[in-house]
């Protein structure tokens, strides 16, 4: 399934998929300036992708995965508007931090651009870059979300080393 391109969903489908499994928290209504509901997520999630031509049901599911539903309970908290579990690599207690939900998300979607599209570099970017760890991936080295994990990848790399991550 191709990172990159447009997307397969809306973003009403995207909120009701949501609201199937998880509810979500008031942490953000609470702490942050523009994201006051899961309606308001889901369209930064949307905007940011798209902006960058990523297929923003990818995104949005990674994050789901990497937050647990956004309960987090891992490296990653809540507070740091790490929605990909930027820097919280194998072995490492170092995990990003954002200063609100659309520059965590940002630097999410910059993320993932950078394993799906080989062409991808700071000068490419739609927005200013805030990934810091964008510079040290090998562009397109996961154009499918089954190659995010790196036992699947066939260029041997991939945003997770767990087994069957892209296919979770």
């Amino acid at each position: 399934y191709a990172i990159v391109g447009k997307p397969v969903t809306t973003e009403a489908q995207l909120v009701r998929y949501y609201q199937s499994k998880a509810v979500f928290p008031d942490y953000y209504k609470n702490h942050d300036a523009e994201v006051k509901t899961l309606e308001d997520f889901v369209h930064v999630y949307y905007q940011e992708a798209v902006d960058e031509n990523v297929r923003p049901e990818v995104a949005f599911a990674q994050m789901v995965i990497e937050t647990g539903w956004l309960k987090y309970g891992g490296r990653v908290k809540i507070e740091q508007y790490n929605f990909a579990g930027l820097g919280a690599t194998d072995g490492t207690s170092n995990s990003g931090s954002f200063a609100s939900v659309r520059l965590g998300i940002r630097a999410h979607i910059q993320h993932l651009k950078a394993y799906a599209d080989k062409n991808a570099s700071e000068s490419t970017l739609k927005h200013p870059l805030i990934d810091n760890r964008f510079k040290y991936l090998t562009k397109g080295s996961a154009e499918y979300v089954e190659w995010l994990g790196a036992q699947e990848n066939p260029n041997g790399v991939g945003w997770a080393t767990s087994a069957g991550y892209g296919k979770n």
